[in-house]
C-alpha cells in the first residue's frame, strides 16, 4: 500500500476502513451497506486509491443498476481496459479493438460473455466492485456467487440500504458480520470534527456561522457525505446573502440533487 489517505476522509470511519482494507487484502468478498451519503463510495475508492498501480488497475468497478446481461458485458469491458490478455486476444481475433469494443460486446451472446468472464477471472488477479447496487434478484445473486465461488474472484457490494430487503438475495452471500460492515451516521464528535474541517476547506469561516453548525448537523443527520456536499454548496455565492448562508435552500437543493425522497436519509 502507498502512503495513507487524507486524514479528513477517515474521520469517524477508522474501524470500517480497517475491516474493508483487510477484506480486500485477503481477497474476501465483502458487503458495505448504509443510507445515502454514509460514505460507502468515498471509503472504498480511498482504499483502492492507496493500492500500487498494477493492483489498482485490476480493480473492476461498476456503478449503478444493471441486468445480468448488462453487468456481464460491463465486467468484460473492465477486463479489456485492465489489459487482460485472454479478453483482448478474443476481441482482436474477431477483428475488433478499442474503437469497436462497444459493437463487439453488443454482438456477443450472454453465454459467450459469461464463458469469457469466468475464464479470465479464474486467474485470481482481479477484484470486482459493484457500487450503488439495487437489491439483488435471485438471478443476480446467483451470478455473483458464480464469480466468487467458481472463479475465486472477490466481489465487493456497495449497497444503499438499511435492511436485508434492500440488499436483496445477495444477503445470502454476506450474511455474517465477518463479511459485511454497516456505515451509519457519524458519532456526534466525529460529525463536528468533519464539519470543522469542511468549514476550513471551503472557506466558510469568513461568513456569519451563528447557528450554522447546529443546523448543519441536524439537516445532515450526521451523514458524512451530506456534511461535505452541503458545506461545499454553502461556499457558492448563490447560497449566500451578504455574510449569511441560506442553509435551508442548500438543504433543499442538496436533496433534489441526491434524489433522496422526502429528505429521508435512512436509519440504521
Amino acid at each position: 500500500m502507498r502512503q495513507g489517505p487524507p486524514r479528513s476522509l477517515l474521520i469517524g470511519r477508522q474501524t470500517e476502513c480497517r475491516k474493508l482494507t483487510s477484506a480486500i487484502k485477503t481477497r474476501e468478498s465483502f458487503l458495505v451497506w448504509g443510507p445515502a451519503d454514509a460514505g460507502k463510495t468515498t471509503l472504498t475508492k480511498m482504499i483502492i486509491g492507496g493500492f500500487p498501480e498494477p493492483e489498482r488497475r485490476n480493480c473492476i468497478y461498476w456503478t449503478g443498476a444493471a441486468s445480468v446481461r448488462q453487468l456481464v458485458a460491463e465486467l468484460v469491458r473492465g477486463l479489456y481496459v485492465a489489459g487482460d490478455a485472454l479478453v483482448r486476444n478474443k476481441v482482436w481475433q474477431d477483428g475488433c479493438g478499442d474503437g469497436s469494443l462497444n459493437r463487439w460486446l453488443r454482438d456477443q451472446t450472454s453465454g459467450r460473455l459469461k464463458v469469457l468472464l469466468y475464464a479470465a477471472t479464474k486467474a485470481g488477479r482481479y477484484w470486482i466492485f459493484l457500487d450503488h447496487f439495487p437489491p439483488a434478484t435471485h438471478t443476480m445473486a446467483g451470478f455473483i456467487k458464480q464469480i466468487i465461488w467458481r472463479c475465486k474472484t472477490p466481489v465487493y457490494l456497495l449497497a444503499r440500504g438499511c435492511s436485508h430487503a434492500e440488499i436483496g438475495y445477495a444477503w445470502s452471500i454476506y450474511f455474517t458480520p465477518q463479511y459485511h460492515v454497516s456505515l451509519g451516521p457519524l458519532p456526534d464528535s466525529s460529525a463536528r470534527e468533519l464539519l470543522e474541517h469542511c468549514i476550513h476547506r471551503f472557506g466558510l469561516s469568513s461568513l456569519d456561522l451563528q447557528g450554522f453548525r447546529e443546523e448543519m448537523l441536524r439537516l445532515s443527520q450526521h451523514n458524512p457525505g451530506s456534511i461535505v456536499k452541503m458545506s461545499e454548496m454553502a461556499s457558492n455565492a448563490r447560497y449566500q446573502y451578504g455574510d449569511q448562508i441560506k442553509l435551508a435552500l442548500v438543504h433543499v437543493d442538496y436533496l433534489m440533487r441526491a434524489g433522496i425522497p422526502n429528505g429521508r436519509f435512512g436509519t440504521q
